[in-house]
């Protein structure tokens, strides 16, 4: 486990400068597990079955 990097370990944010709220992230604990760490938002697997089959349904525009 690592300490979340959002709140700092506290388990809470601050919104404003007399109200907080419970870290979505760590969900309140300050905490992460390796598996709740999230990937880059640019990691996109090149062969991952099925993504080559997606489609979109269409229909010509009147």
């Amino acid at each position: 486990m690592c300490t979340c990097t959002v709140c700092g370990g506290s388990g809470m944010q601050r919104v404003s400068g007399d109200r907080f709220r419970t870290c979505i992230v760590c969900l309140g604990t300050g905490q992460l597990s390796s598996a709740v760490q999230s990937a880059p938002l640019n990691h996109q697997p090149l062969n991952t079955p099925g993504l080559a089959r997606l489609t979109c349904p269409t229909r010509p525009l009147a």
